[in-house]
């Protein structure tokens, strides 16, 4: 990890805690483009949703969350990366969740905002794609 991002990574994550989930505001997607607006102290400019159900429908317009992503991301000035570094930030599939957006972390692991509270922290078996945090 970039250790000047350590600490402040650990306290994003400490906010995060059991705080609950609101679709918009702290899902997977805004939990993870926070963590790049903090960084690089400007907001990535994602699509605007109040719902899951919304969230979903937009997702399904740009083919993917990878793909909703992409777009916000490359608009931003991240580069896309082959191995995630911690800190980094990116899209991984879950067998039960299907895609999800969140923050890779040292170790190979990664953390996601996930209903209704909290964040879950897994090693993932399925990395779609990864953008640096550089």
């Amino acid at each position: 990890m970039r250790d000047h991002l350590a600490e402040p990574l650990r306290a994003y994550l400490d906010a995060a805690g059991d705080a609950p989930m609101a679709w918009g505001i702290s899902d997977c997607s805004r939990w993870a483009a926070g963590w790049v607006a903090l960084v690089h102290g400007r907001p990535v400019d994602l699509p605007r949703w109040t719902s899951r159900e919304e969230a979903h429908g937009l997702i399904r317009e740009a083919g993917s969350l990878a793909a909703l992503w992409a777009d916000a991301l490359f608009a931003f000035g991240l580069d896309e990366a082959g191995v995630p570094d911690a800190g980094d930030v990116g899209i991984i599939d879950t067998g039960r969740f299907g895609q999800v957006g969140g923050i890779f972390l040292s170790g190979g692991y990664f953390a996601w905002r996930a209903e209704p509270r909290g964040i879950l922290i897994l090693l993932p078996r399925s990395i779609v794609r990864v953008w640096s945090i550089r």
